[in-house]
């Protein structure tokens, strides 16, 4: 809402809006493992690869997701550091919306939870 709608309605305009963390679902999950900025235990790499479920959370659809957050958070911290002015939900807008939409990464296979609502 806050990327959205912030420039339309002052009601989003949120004064700490910068300091969202990213969303982070299968999408950007399966993004940042084909380019290996998280990496899974070969079980867990297995469960995805056959389409099992990861119950909403289990350990490893937790750390999965958190593996996730850190990676974002420390490619914003290196982009940052660089001059770059990015956030962690313009970065994971990014990763969800551009790089998860291509055909190739639509391909690589995405965890499975189906017991959420977020995904």
């Amino acid at each position: 809402l806050y990327h959205r709608f912030r420039g339309q309605d002052p009601r989003f305009a949120f004064e700490d809006g910068d300091a969202l963390t990213a969303f982070i679902d299968n999408v950007i999950c399966a993004v940042l493992r084909r380019y290996n900025a998280v990496c899974v235990s070969t079980s867990l790499k297995a469960t995805i690869e056959q389409h099992k479920p990861l119950p909403s959370g289990s350990k490893e659809e937790v750390s999965l997701r958190a593996a996730a957050m850190a990676a974002i958070e420390e490619a914003v911290r290196v982009l940052q550091s660089d001059g770059h002015d990015i956030t962690s939900t313009e970065l994971g807008n990014f990763l969800w919306g551009h790089l998860g939409k291509t055909p190739d990464n639509r391909r690589f296979t995405r965890h499975a939870t189906k017991d959420t609502v977020f995904y």
